[in-house]
């Protein structure tokens, strides 16, 4: 798979896995990776790359490293004051100046309205993505996202059903959740109605709306409009933790339980 293909898929990944994946992540404010990059060059040692997003107001980091078709994949998000245009620039040149590849236009595809780039670090096969998110307050929300190609894995199939026709599969994990996205065409619903078959067929039942479960085994189903007449599908799985635990360990001891005397277990 190319570099220009895996740049499309990289954009769509960060946009709709950052809103599945940042209820765990918590506020860092004025956390800046810069200062360490300064610390590095004083030191002797290579510079990696650091974002510099002007204006922060808040910096969130997604704790934890997920993959992404097998790739190492890092997520942070930056809410900024400064304007998309101005941002989009200032990242743009600082692609250029560390030497990074930049797909030319005509080999890029946008799938997303929101603003989008990848750039590749030939020298340690890392990719970096980013996606401009303009908030109603003026202020701007830029998902940053760094993949290790260097460091793919080999992925496995699918967890989930896949709509016929379905493009594009990309799964990743991260602290003991998995996630699959993937383009399809054709409408909201019609995805929808598939996986009501399909999930409903294999066992698992709804517990409200897109949230499906069997034992102790959670799914869920997200689907939203990227392009016209294309939609990006989100299944996102994970152990139910209170539903497999005994009683008592989930719990703890309760009153009037009988307890066992010492000496006679």
């Amino acid at each position: 798979m190319s570099f220009l293909h895996v740049s499309v898929r990289r954009g769509l990944l960060l946009a709709v896995l950052w809103g599945v994946g940042t209820a765990s992540a918590q506020p860092a404010a004025s956390q800046q990776p810069a200062a360490s990059a300064r610390r590095a060059a004083a030191s002797g040692q290579p510079v990696a790359f650091s974002w510099d997003v002007p204006r922060v107001l808040e910096w969130v980091e997604m704790p934890g490293v997920m993959r992404a078709d097998g790739i190492p994949v890092k997520l942070r998000s930056v809410k900024s004051a400064e304007k998309p245009q101005v941002i989009l620039q200032h990242l743009v040149d600082r692609f250029e100046a560390a030497g990074f590849y930049i797909p030319p236009d005509h080999h890029r595809t946008q799938w997303l309205a929101e603003p989008q780039l990848t750039a590749l670090d030939t020298d340690r096969l890392i990719s970096y993505t980013f996606v401009l998110q303009p908030n109603p307050d003026g202020s701007t929300t830029v998902v940053l996202g760094e993949a290790n190609l260097g460091l793919a894995r080999r992925e496995q199939s699918a967890f989930a059903p896949v709509f016929p026709g379905g493009t594009d599969l990309m799964q990743s994990e991260m602290e003991g959740a998995r996630t699959m996205t993937y383009l399809a065409a054709a409408e909201q619903d019609k995805v929808r109605d598939f996986y009501l078959k399909e999930l409903r067929g294999a066992g698992y039942s709804e517990t409200s709306e897109g949230t499906w479960r069997r034992g102790g085994e959670e799914l869920r189903v997200s689907v939203r409009p990227v392009k016209e007449g294309r939609v990006a599908v989100i299944v996102l799985r994970r152990t139910v933790v209170e539903d497999v635990l005994e009683r008592d360990v989930r719990e703890g001891p309760q009153p009037g339980r009988s307890q066992l005397e010492p000496g006679k277990r």
